[in-house]
């Protein structure tokens, strides 16, 4: 099968393609605050590089957060446009679950990380089980001081991946002290490989195209969405 995978949910964006179960792309990219421009670029040039084509693609994926409301929302609009033009299937897949398939096999527990507003991440835990991730509990929202609490609680060795790790790598390590070890490099960033192999897996699990229904894993409402309810409240005073 061959597999185009898009994520757009932080601050570095990743295109990865694989073909017959291997990776021939995977390049990751700095995104611009707002910006989208990039990673159709970067899509292009996969496919000529690589001396392949778009048109020979069977699945599209694309990372559904949690992460930048603004970014999540690019990554989804690039995938189903190409899906929807190419005529082809699409799924979503946590990026979140993605980023653990960097984590080493032989960690007792993988905590994925994203960036959130307010002092506050998206964490979600798993186990690497034959280089595929296994969810242990689903992402969602923490102060890093309850989370750092909590694993600390569970006693088992915990390895962090995110790019976060550049803002609270120094709190969870002094909470969890030697329980904490910590990705280095790429490993806290997403591989486009390995979402496009996340959602090859979902598809031959579920043969089910979510082109028109996927949606981005939004934690909390946006900040437009609360705005909007704090003025309908008024008009209703």
């Amino acid at each position: 099968m061959r597999v185009l995978g898009i994520d757009t949910s932080a601050r570095i964006g990743a295109v990865g393609y694989r073909a017959g179960g291997r990776t021939v792309f995977s390049e990751q990219l700095a995104i611009k605050p707002g910006g989208s421009e990039q990673i159709p670029v970067l899509i292009e040039e996969a496919f000529a590089r690589t001396g392949h084509h778009l048109r020979e693609l069977d699945l599209i994926t694309v990372g559904v957060g949690p992460g930048s409301y603004t970014g999540v929302r690019v990554g989804l609009a690039i995938g189903k446009g190409l899906a929807f033009g190419l005529g082809l299937p699409l799924v979503g897949v946590p990026s979140l679950a993605a980023l653990a398939m960097n984590g080493r096999s032989e960690a007792a527990l993988i905590c994925s990380l994203a960036k959130s507003r307010q002092g506050e991440v998206y964490a979600g835990l798993y186990r690497n089980t034959q280089g595929f991730p296994v969810e242990v509990a689903p992402p969602a929202i923490w102060e890093v001081p309850r989370l750092a609490a909590v694993l600390k609680e569970e006693g088992r060795p915990v390895l962090f991946l995110g790019e976060v790790l550049d803002e609270i790598g120094q709190d969870l390590a002094a909470a969890l002290k030697e329980a904490a070890s910590f990705g280095r490099g790429p490993e806290n960033i997403v591989d486009g490989a390995n979402l496009a192999a996340l959602g090859e897996a979902k598809w031959e699990r579920t043969q089910t195209n979510e082109l028109d229904t996927v949606l981005p894993l939004y934690l909390r409402r946006t900040e437009a969405e609360v705005r909007w309810a704090e003025r309908s409240c008024r008009a209703d005073v």
